[in-house]
């Protein structure tokens, strides 16, 4: 990438996981919201006297797990969080597919139901970990992710499948009843950091005509090669 291409994905990079900070903290304040709810209705019981221990004791059993089951449903968000922000510690790591893309889909929860659609990711077994950009990877995975779901009408599904290729990671995007995307319509800013990780994106396959044709478009995620391989080859 030139200069100023690196520049403009950095800038695309930040104003992602900006996007995606807003997302996450929507979906905080919905389970602290429901919590704060909980805890109310805990002061509530306590406060009762007139009612029988054995209705209070499941009142509170009940109470205490639906508050256990948003702490956990937080730490977990937090945790796939933490893991995002700590990819781009290093510009090139070591790093499994799947991994990524779990954790992306499930911080992609609140904007995928805003936009009335789901995501999917069918993961391939056997896949070998990939040596490459992290954060870039994650990045394209975001904007392809954006690309498709404008594409997308109410109840769709965009499914994503993973499978190991030679020296790279097939990941294809699969959708059904869509216009036909043109990969052409793509920023160039995305073009360069497809070029920048030494991938490839092409539509596979598609069936059916109209609004009822299916698409298949596969990025190719090769495993560049490790600094100091060749010369100590």
């Amino acid at each position: 990438m030139t200069g100023e291409q690196e520049k403009a994905v950095r800038r695309q990079q930040m104003a992602s996981l900006g996007s995606l900070l807003a997302d996450f903290s929507h979906e905080m304040r919905n389970h602290l919201a429901v919590i704060q709810e909980a805890n109310g209705l805990l002061e509530d019981l306590l406060a009762m006297e007139e009612t029988e221990g054995e209705t209070v004791l499941a009142a509170l059993g009940e109470t205490a797990a639906r508050i256990g089951k948003r702490l956990r449903i937080s730490a977990e968000l937090c945790r796939h969080l933490s893991s995002m922000a700590h990819r781009s510690d290093t510009a090139f790591s070591s790093f499994q597919v799947n991994e990524l893309l779990a954790e992306l889909i499930i911080l992609l929860e609140r904007s995928a139901r805003s936009r009335q659609i789901s995501v999917r990711l069918d993961a391939g077994q056997g896949i070998e970990p990939v040596y490459n950009e992290a954060a870039l990877v994650q990045y394209l995975m975001y904007q392809l992710y954006i690309f498709f779901s404008e594409r997308m009408q109410s109840g769709q599904t965009l499914c994503i499948r993973t499978a190991q290729a030679e020296k790279a990671v097939a990941i294809q995007f699969c959708l059904h009843e869509v216009p036909r995307p043109d990969l052409s319509e793509l920023s160039e800013t995305v073009t360069a950091v497809i070029a920048s990780l030494g991938a490839g994106l092409e539509e596979l396959k598609r069936g059916g005509q109209g609004n009822a044709a299916a698409f298949e478009v596969r990025l190719l995620l090769p495993s560049l090669p490790i600094a100091g391989e060749d010369s100590a080859a």
